[in-house]
């Protein structure tokens, strides 16, 4: 019951933060919607592990999370710079594909963050996933190389890595 209301607490805050106000209304729908996610989902932010961890390992994950962020942002914001680069071009320069990229990722959390991640980059698009290959297939607005080792530094690698640091122990 304890994690109920603890996830119910976290998801009031949050959907205030981001509502900007409190107004009646702003609380009135965020109790709902508080309600309804705890109630759905507090049993899969509370799983039980057997495995007893020191805080130090939870200090390190948040601060490779913190460290994490500002990069995707990086990231994003030159992509994008490199997208509207070509919004204004007169004569376009560039190649739209698709591409097969393959991931050494494995936990299946980090491998729907990094198809996240993706979609979010701007140029980029997560297509679909193939488990027995461990591939993506993504839509890139400017395929440089179908090389599978190019293809995959260009567009995944700056986050497997992370992603993999983070979800090493899970």
């Amino acid at each position: 019951m304890r994690r109920k209301v603890f996830t119910f607490i976290i998801v009031m805050i949050i959907w205030i933060i981001f509502a900007g106000r409190i107004t009646s209304d702003v609380i009135i729908v965020g109790t709902i919607a508080s309600l309804v996610t705890t109630w759905l989902y507090s049993d899969l932010l509370f799983r039980s592990s057997n495995r007893k961890r020191k805080w130090t390992y939870y200090i390190k994950k948040i601060t490779y999370i913190i460290l994490f962020v500002p990069l995707f942002f990086y990231e994003a914001f030159v992509a994008a710079l490199k997208v509207s680069k070509h919004v204004f071009e007169r004569e376009p320069s560039f190649s739209p594909g698709i591409v097969k990229v393959k991931t050494t990722l494995t936990n299946i959390t980090a491998l729907t963050i990094l198809a996240n991640l993706i979609t979010l980059t701007p140029g980029t698009l997560t297509l679909d996933f193939d488990m027995r290959e461990k591939a993506f297939f993504i839509h890139w607005i400017d395929v440089k190389t179908l090389e599978q080792a190019e293809t995959r530094k260009e567009v995944i690698e700056r986050f497997e890595k992370w992603l993999e640091v983070i979800f090493k122990w899970l």
